[in-house]
Protein backbone atom coordinates (compact mmCIF):
# COMPACT_ATOMS: atom_id res chain seq x y z
CA UNK A 1 0.00 0.00 0.00
CA UNK A 2 1.55 3.21 -1.18
CA UNK A 3 1.84 5.70 1.51
CA UNK A 4 0.13 9.34 1.24
CA UNK A 5 0.97 12.13 3.07
CA UNK A 6 -0.48 15.40 2.62
CA UNK A 7 1.13 18.51 3.70
CA UNK A 8 -0.92 20.84 6.05
CA UNK A 9 -2.00 24.52 4.46
CA UNK A 10 -3.32 26.95 7.63
CA UNK A 11 -5.66 29.35 6.19
CA UNK A 12 -7.92 32.09 7.94
CA UNK A 13 -7.66 29.11 11.00
CA UNK A 14 -8.98 26.36 8.66
CA UNK A 15 -6.45 23.58 7.30
CA UNK A 16 -6.94 22.35 3.79
CA UNK A 17 -4.88 19.35 2.66
CA UNK A 18 -3.13 19.39 -0.99
CA UNK A 19 -0.97 16.62 -2.33
CA UNK A 20 2.73 16.84 -2.08
CA UNK A 21 5.06 14.24 -4.23
CA UNK A 22 7.50 15.25 -1.58
CA UNK A 23 5.79 14.63 1.29
CA UNK A 24 4.53 11.44 -0.01
CA UNK A 25 8.35 10.33 -0.37
CA UNK A 26 9.47 11.78 2.72
CA UNK A 27 6.74 9.49 4.53
CA UNK A 28 7.46 6.36 2.74
CA UNK A 29 11.58 6.72 3.54
CA UNK A 30 10.00 8.11 7.05
CA UNK A 31 8.11 4.80 7.59
CA UNK A 32 10.33 2.57 5.84
CA UNK A 33 13.34 3.17 8.09
CA UNK A 34 11.69 3.23 10.75
CA UNK A 35 10.69 -0.14 9.91
CA UNK A 36 13.90 -1.62 8.56
CA UNK A 37 15.49 0.06 11.81
CA UNK A 38 12.82 -2.38 13.96
CA UNK A 39 13.51 -5.24 11.69
CA UNK A 40 17.41 -5.35 12.46
CA UNK A 41 16.53 -4.54 16.12
CA UNK A 42 14.44 -7.51 16.39
CA UNK A 43 16.73 -10.42 13.80
CA UNK A 44 19.81 -9.12 16.16
CA UNK A 45 17.51 -9.61 20.15
CA UNK A 46 16.31 -12.69 18.78
CA UNK A 47 20.10 -14.29 17.34
CA UNK A 48 21.46 -12.96 21.00
CA UNK A 49 18.14 -13.84 23.41
CA UNK A 50 16.92 -16.97 21.78
CA UNK A 51 13.70 -15.38 21.17
CA UNK A 52 13.19 -15.18 24.66
CA UNK A 53 13.31 -11.13 24.90
CA UNK A 54 11.06 -8.81 22.50
CA UNK A 55 11.96 -5.50 21.28
CA UNK A 56 9.46 -3.91 23.70
CA UNK A 57 10.92 -5.59 26.75
CA UNK A 58 14.64 -4.92 25.80
CA UNK A 59 13.46 -0.72 25.79
CA UNK A 60 11.51 -1.94 29.29
CA UNK A 61 14.92 -3.28 30.66
CA UNK A 62 16.61 -0.15 28.88
CA UNK A 63 14.59 2.36 30.90
CA UNK A 64 14.62 0.70 34.37
CA UNK A 65 18.51 1.17 33.74
CA UNK A 66 21.47 -0.21 35.89
CA UNK A 67 21.29 3.24 37.91
CA UNK A 68 18.97 3.32 41.19
CA UNK A 69 15.96 1.18 41.77
CA UNK A 70 12.76 3.01 40.04
CA UNK A 71 9.24 2.91 40.82
CA UNK A 72 6.64 1.05 38.13
CA UNK A 73 5.19 4.33 38.18
CA UNK A 74 8.24 6.14 37.24
CA UNK A 75 8.60 3.65 34.83
CA UNK A 76 5.24 4.19 33.16
CA UNK A 77 5.74 7.87 32.78
CA UNK A 78 9.21 7.43 31.55
CA UNK A 79 8.41 4.97 28.74
CA UNK A 80 4.64 6.36 28.36
CA UNK A 81 2.87 3.87 28.97
CA UNK A 82 0.41 2.92 32.00
CA UNK A 83 1.24 1.47 35.44
CA UNK A 84 -0.87 -1.61 34.40
CA UNK A 85 1.03 -1.82 31.50
CA UNK A 86 4.04 -1.57 33.23
CA UNK A 87 3.52 -3.52 36.03
CA UNK A 88 2.81 -6.64 33.61
CA UNK A 89 6.21 -5.87 31.74
CA UNK A 90 8.21 -5.84 35.09
CA UNK A 91 6.19 -9.15 36.50
CA UNK A 92 7.29 -10.77 32.57
CA UNK A 93 10.56 -9.78 33.07
CA UNK A 94 10.87 -10.79 37.03
CA UNK A 95 9.60 -14.41 35.46
CA UNK A 96 12.10 -14.06 32.97
CA UNK A 97 14.88 -13.39 35.92
CA UNK A 98 15.85 -9.88 34.35
CA UNK A 99 14.69 -7.86 36.77
CA UNK A 100 13.25 -7.89 40.53
CA UNK A 101 11.44 -6.12 42.88
CA UNK A 102 13.40 -4.14 46.16
CA UNK A 103 11.50 -2.79 48.89
CA UNK A 104 12.94 1.31 49.40
CA UNK A 105 15.46 1.58 52.11
CA UNK A 106 14.18 5.02 53.08
CA UNK A 107 10.67 4.33 53.25
CA UNK A 108 9.21 -0.30 52.95
CA UNK A 109 5.81 0.35 51.65
CA UNK A 110 7.63 1.71 48.19
CA UNK A 111 8.64 -1.15 45.83
CA UNK A 112 11.11 -0.32 43.33
CA UNK A 113 12.45 -2.44 40.43
CA UNK A 114 16.30 -2.87 39.21
CA UNK A 115 18.12 -5.29 36.78
CA UNK A 116 18.98 -8.52 37.65
CA UNK A 117 23.13 -9.09 36.44
CA UNK A 118 21.53 -11.45 33.51
CA UNK A 119 18.97 -8.12 32.69
CA UNK A 120 21.99 -6.01 32.88
CA UNK A 121 24.55 -8.23 30.84
CA UNK A 122 21.24 -7.97 28.42
CA UNK A 123 21.25 -4.13 28.51
CA UNK A 124 24.80 -3.83 27.45
CA UNK A 125 24.86 -5.92 25.14
CA UNK A 126 21.77 -3.91 23.34
CA UNK A 127 23.43 -0.66 23.85
CA UNK A 128 26.70 -2.50 21.73
CA UNK A 129 23.89 -2.94 19.02
CA UNK A 130 22.83 0.23 18.67
CA UNK A 131 26.76 1.47 19.05
CA UNK A 132 27.05 -0.79 16.41
CA UNK A 133 24.10 0.14 14.34
CA UNK A 134 25.16 3.72 14.41
CA UNK A 135 29.13 2.92 13.52
CA UNK A 136 27.98 1.16 10.13
CA UNK A 137 25.62 3.85 9.07
CA UNK A 138 27.69 6.59 9.91
CA UNK A 139 30.76 4.68 7.66
CA UNK A 140 28.30 5.27 4.92
CA UNK A 141 28.10 9.10 5.08
CA UNK A 142 30.53 11.10 4.26
CA UNK A 143 31.03 13.61 7.17
CA UNK A 144 29.41 16.43 5.89
CA UNK A 145 26.78 14.35 5.00
CA UNK A 146 27.02 12.73 8.59
CA UNK A 147 26.59 16.84 9.89
CA UNK A 148 23.63 16.98 7.71
CA UNK A 149 21.11 14.07 8.70
CA UNK A 150 22.21 14.65 12.82
CA UNK A 151 20.85 18.05 11.99
CA UNK A 152 18.10 16.75 10.56
CA UNK A 153 17.23 13.82 12.93
CA UNK A 154 17.83 16.54 16.13
CA UNK A 155 15.07 18.76 14.43
CA UNK A 156 12.95 15.20 13.90
CA UNK A 157 13.34 14.42 17.03
CA UNK A 158 12.51 17.85 18.62
CA UNK A 159 9.01 17.99 16.44
CA UNK A 160 8.14 14.45 17.73
CA UNK A 161 8.81 15.17 21.02
CA UNK A 162 6.86 19.04 20.87
CA UNK A 163 4.21 16.91 19.14
CA UNK A 164 4.25 14.42 22.27
CA UNK A 165 4.38 17.17 25.07
CA UNK A 166 1.15 18.78 23.02
CA UNK A 167 -0.46 15.38 23.56
CA UNK A 168 0.36 15.54 27.11
CA UNK A 169 2.91 12.77 26.71
CA UNK A 170 5.95 12.82 29.02
CA UNK A 171 8.71 12.21 26.69
CA UNK A 172 11.94 12.59 29.18
CA UNK A 173 12.50 8.86 28.16
CA UNK A 174 15.58 8.38 26.00
CA UNK A 175 16.76 5.44 25.45
CA UNK A 176 20.72 4.95 24.56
Amino acid sequence: MKALLFSTIRKGGVCKMRKDPHMELLNTLLVETFNEILKVEEQSLRLATQGTVTVTEIHTLDAIGAEEPRTITELAAATMVTVSTMTIAVNRLATKGLVERVRDTEDRRIVRVRLTHPGEVLVRAHQRFHRRMTAQVAEQLSPEELEVLAGAMNRLRDFFKNENKQAGLNTDFTPE
